[in-house]
Parts: C-alpha cells; sequence; structure tokens
C-alpha cells in the first residue's frame, strides 16, 4: 500500500483525529504545520524530505468522504502521467444541509481526461469559476512536484491564511499535468456573512488576489489577463461595484411570453395583460425556439439566448423540490437578465445558494411575488367560480379537492373510496396535457390514461363527486374548496394564496422515475397522511376548523406583494430595458446570505 502524507494546515488536533480516523485508507503519514512567515518554506522542506508517494492537505472547515484518499489514490495510479488530482467538491451549511453540488455545467469535462494546470488556471481566474476546489481537494504525487521556494517567496500573502493556501494551490498546479476525478468527496463549509454586508471584505481580497495573480502571471511568463476584476464571477461582480446592466437596449416594446401548457399560461397571464395596458405588443407561444425583443420564460429550463431581454420565474411553487434548497443547480439562471421569486421561502432558498454564480441574472434577482397571486380577487374569476359552482349544485357546506400531480395506480379511487361516504363535497381536478406532449411523452400519455379510466369508474356514481375539466384555471378549483388533497403537486402551496390548508398522502407513488418514487413532500406548512389514514386526517382537519387564521398568515409569507407584483415586474422590465422609469422596486431585490464562492474560498 502506497504512502500517502497528509499535511494539516491550521487544524487542531480533535479535528484532525476525528477527520483521519474516519478514512478507510490506513498508510497515512500525518504531520501539521500553520499559516504565516514559515509556512511556505515548512512545506517546501517537507515535500523535498518524505518517502511518501502522495502527498495531500487537510484545512479547517471541511468534510471529507470515508473513502476520499482511498478513491483518489486508486485514480491517481490510473494516470501516472498527472502529477495533480483533484476530486470533487460541494458546499454544506454548518448544520449539514448541502446547498451546492459541484458545478453540473462541467459534468462529464473530465472524466478520464488529463489537462495541462496552468490552461485550466487561466480560465479558472479570468472566468472566476472555481473548477479545481482547494487543497482539501488536491493530492499530487511526490516525485512529480518539486516546489519553487523562490516563486512562493514573491507572494505578499503572509497576513492572509485563504490567500497563502490559494497560492500555494497554484504553484503546485502550474506547469503540470493534473486529472480530476469526478466524484464528490469533499464538501466545504460555506463562509456567512455574505451579500452587502461584508463588501468591505470582499473588496479587500479581491485586490490581494489581483495583485498575487499579476505576480503569479508575471513569474511563469504569462500573457496579461484579458478581464477583470480576476478570481470573481462576473455575475458577483454587482457585489463589489453595486451596479447593474441599466442601459437603453434600443429595443422594440415588444414582449413574447413562452408557456408550455396551461398551467405557465396561467401564471404569466396577469403579467401580459399589465403590459398590453402599457402599450406593449405581446403574445403568447409555446415554441421556445421563437425570436424575442424581451422573453418571459417560466420553463425549468428555457432558451433565453432566443432573447435580447430575458426574465425567468417560477412555473409552480413546487418547483425543483427534489433538489431543494438548490434546484438551481440544474435550472440555471445567469443566462437571464432578470430572476423572479414568489415569497419568503423561495427567497430565503435563493439566498443560501446564491454564492454560486450560476443563480445569478445579469440584472438581480427579486422577490416580486407571484404573478397568480394578484388573481386572488379579481372580479372574472369570482364570476367564473360562482358560475360553477351553481352547475355543480355542491350539497355541503365543506368541500375537498383532490388535485394530484400524476394520475396512476388508482390514486383517485383511494380518495374517493375514503371520502365519499363523509358530508362533503368532492371535486377533482386532473393536471391538463396538449395533444403536442402526449406524443412526445408517453408517461403523460399514460397519465391521461389513467384519468379517463377513473372518471369512467366513478363519474356519475356518487351525488357529492364532480369533476372539473383538466384545462380549467386550477385558481378556480382552489377557490371553490376549503381543504386541498393530493401526492406532492405545488397545489398545495397555491392553496394558501385564499388561506386553504391541504394534506399530502405520503405514500401514493409517483411514476416520473422507474421504479415509482413515494411522493416527496417538502413542505412544513402541508399536513401529511399515510392512505389508510386519509379519512381519519380529513375529518380531524375539518373538526379542528380547517386552520383558521394560521393558513391565512402563510399566504402573506408564500406570496408576498399580491397587489402590485405585475407593476413591479413591468417596472423591472422598463428600468433595464430603457435607463429610465420607476425604481421602486428595488426594494425587493435579493443578495446572497453567504460569501460567494471564488478561486480563494
Amino acid at each position: 500500500m502506497k504512502k500517502v502524507s497528509v499535511i494539516c494546515i491550521d487544524c487542531d488536533d480533535s479535528y484532525i483525529d476525528r477527520t483521519l480516523a474516519a478514512q478507510t485508507y490506513q498508510n497515512l503519514e500525518v504531520v501539521k504545520t500553520a499559516t504565516g512567515v514559515d509556512f511556505y518554506e515548512d512545506i517546501a522542506g517537507y515535500c523535498a524530505g518524505t518517502d511518501s508517494d502522495y502527498i495531500c492537505f487537510l484545512e479547517p472547515g471541511q468534510l471529507l468522504a470515508p473513502n476520499k484518499i482511498e478513491c483518489m489514490v486508486e485514480y491517481a495510479d490510473k494516470f501516472v502521467d498527472a502529477a495533480v488530482t483533484f476530486c470533487y467538491r460541494g458546499y454544506v451549511e454548518a448544520d449539514g444541509v448541502h446547498v451546492a453540488p459541484p458545478d453540473a455545467f462541467y459534468r462529464g469535462s473530465f472524466e478520464d481526461t488529463c489537462f495541462h494546470g496552468s490552461q485550466t488556471l487561466r480560465v479558472c481566474i479570468e472566468t472566476g469559476n472555481n473548477l479545481l476546489g482547494n487543497l482539501t481537494a488536491m493530492m499530487f504525487r511526490r516525485e512529480g512536484v518539486q516546489l519553487c521556494l523562490n516563486n512562493l517567496r514573491q507572494y505578499d500573502v503572509e497576513g492572509n491564511p485563504q490567500m497563502q493556501k490559494t497560492m500555494l494551490l497554484f504553484e503546485i498546479v502550474a506547469e503540470r499535468v493534473i486529472c480530476l476525478l469526478e466524484k464528490t468527496l469533499t464538501v466545504t463549509f460555506v463562509y456567512p456573512g455574505g451579500g452587502y454586508a461584508k463588501k468591505r471584505e470582499l473588496e479587500e481580497q479581491t485586490a490581494l488576489f489581483e495583485s498575487q495573480a499579476e505576480i503569479f502571471r508575471r513569474v511563469h511568463h504569462w500573457q496579461p489577463f484579458a478581464k477583470r476584476p480576476l478570481g470573481i464571477a462576473k455575475e458577483h461582480q454587482f457585489l463589489l461595484d453595486g451596479l447593474n446592466d441599466v442601459q437603453d437596449r434600443h429595443l422594440k416594446k415588444e414582449i413574447t411570453f413562452f408557456a408550455t401548457d396551461k398551467g405557465e399560461e396561467y401564471n404569466l397571464n396577469p403579467i401580459l395583460e399589465e403590459a398590453k395596458r402599457r402599450g406593449y405588443e405581446v403574445r403568447m407561444t409555446s415554441n421556445l425556439d421563437e425570436k424575442a425583443e424581451i422573453g418571459v420564460y417560466c420553463q425549468h429550463v428555457g432558451k433565453p439566448q432566443n432573447a435580447k431581454f430575458s426574465v425567468i420565474l417560477l412555473h409552480d411553487m413546487a418547483q425543483g423540490h427534489l433538489r431543494w434548497p438548490n434546484m438551481w443547480s440544474v435550472e440555471r439562471w445567469n443566462a437571464y437578465d432578470i430572476g423572479i421569486l414568489p415569497g419568503v421561502r423561495w427567497k430565503e432558498r435563493w439566498e443560501r445558494c446564491a454564492f454560486q454564480y450560476y443563480l445569478n441574472p445579469r440584472c438581480g434577482a427579486y422577490m416580486f411575488g407571484y404573478p397568480k397571486s394578484s388573481r386572488i380577487f379579481a372580479k372574472d374569476l369570482q364570476e367564473r367560480v360562482e358560475e360553477l359552482k351553481k352547475s355543480l349544485n355542491l350539497k355541503y357546506d365543506i368541500t375537498v379537492l383532490y388535485a394530484p400531480s400524476w394520475e396512476n395506480d388508482e390514486k383517485e379511487d383511494d380518495f374517493v373510496r375514503a371520502l365519499a361516504s363523509l358530508p362533503v363535497n368532492l371535486l377533482v381536478k386532473q393536471a391538463w396535457y396538449s395533444e403536442e406532449s402526449l406524443k412526445m411523452e408517453k408517461l403523460f400519455y399514460d397519465t391521461v390514461q389513467d384519468m379517463k379510466k377513473m372518471r369512467e369508474l366513478h363519474e356519475g356514481k356518487y351525488d357529492n363527486l364532480h369533476y372539473i375539466e383538466p384545462e380549467e384555471n386550477i385558481m378556480v378549483a382552489l377557490k371553490i374548496c376549503d381543504l386541498v388533497v393530493s401526492d406532492e403537486s405545488s397545489v398545495m402551496i397555491e392553496g394558501m394564496m385564499f388561506g386553504k390548508p391541504s394534506i399530502a398522502v405520503e405514500d401514493w407513488l409517483v411514476p416520473d422515475t422507474i421504479p415509482k418514487r413515494f411522493a416527496s413532500i417538502p413542505y412544513d406548512d402541508v399536513y401529511k397522511c399515510k392512505k389508510a389514514n386519509l379519512r381519519e386526517s380529513v375529518e380531524k382537519l375539518i373538526a379542528s376548523g380547517l386552520g383558521g387564521e394560521k393558513f391565512a398568515k402563510k399566504s402573506e409569507e408564500f406570496f408576498v406583494n399580491k397587489e402590485h407584483v405585475n407593476r413591479d415586474i413591468l417596472d423591472a422590465i422598463e428600468y433595464f430595458t430603457t435607463g429610465e422609469g420607476n425604481t421602486e422596486f428595488m426594494k425587493w431585490k435579493m443578495s446572497p446570505l453567504y460569501m460567494p464562492a471564488n478561486l480563494w474560498s
């Protein structure tokens, strides 16, 4: 078994013992050192004198997978041409919640491939995207790296431990062949105090990094850097200068709204109506490939490159819930100009993860609200509700709505059998699918077939069971009902717009994976039960008064700014496309909770 040295930098004994005792790799030589005056001399001297085959590091504030060293040795042994090996790194909060995986945009780019270290470093420095990680994510072949102490002594970083370690990493990587194991074996605790609170510290760190990067460039005879500032992503530069991309873009007064299903249409329509009132030429399309002057998107993955100016918002309140808190690791917002979130809960998710560049649109992200929430008291909605209630001829005072994300495995039958004998109205509102989507996706086709099967089984058999057509606006169903029952649908959160409580059935299956999975319900404000206890749960909730004022208060938390959400969205669009207009909307701008991820973090 090859010998591996672990150089522990600024670490206390208990942390070292706890961390390394968990490692599966046994042949370790553990040494301690500290940043400061003699740091580089200590590191260079030790590396020159040890007989270890590989050398790696441990820094404070890291968590290591138990097989981290073992996996890295195995990978390094496969690539004998590589002097330096990295593993993937994620980020974690103080309580252990993972807030950012390795950057998914580059996944697959490094697999089983060797790279020139200097070229990779230059890309990282100029883009501000740290693709490699920190010293803890690195291991190097002792015979393949001879540190040049004369180089290290040129860096003026003795009083800054983080920058001192960064320049050591640069010197190890420069001029050498590197490889990267695409397996997350380390995570780093995020650094608190982000946003504007630490602006001065960020400015100082950025200035120091630029000065040391310039020394590094001269030492290694690189061409001058083309972009500034260095080491920090362009998406985070507003934290330094406070500026957004405000200019007269000379755009036509045209807005294209992109909606690929009825739910998206209903969410975008209130903004469309406000734009029309302001004299914009507006249109709605399902074709994401269409070009646009101003494009408003609400898909998981839109195509903002087709618009001269782009806006992104959620299409439902549970969007990306399997990846919370960081849905943006896949649904990236940095290619858009404006990002919009509906309320405090979503704001908290964004702020916790926005230290990563890909959450930050060019002109900022804003908690403007949820466009549909502006329709709660709309006259035409109330008229439609009254019309439908009259045609349904509801028998009882209490109405329970069944609105699943997917119809499968006779979930509707579970609902009907459990509740049909109660003195309540049962209302069924299934999802709507376009003819095009049914042709393209077998899962959608199968779901619609199950919906038809359930309706044929139940309709007309119970005098308290009623159906609302799938193409009907869900807002109508939510205004009629008193209680929502679902699997994991965002309809449960949208019910809070009206102060309506919801019950999620935890053991209903969801068919979007193979094999089917149980419903995922990461919502604290939704009641949960097993399907065997659905009737009992409904009875208890009705007996308790259906939540009372509790859900009215939740409505204000989940859906802010109901009266002015569409006004503020259009104000922002006008300001960032013309350079003029009302800027009151700026009060809703969000900023990261943690310091941005960069080359020295």
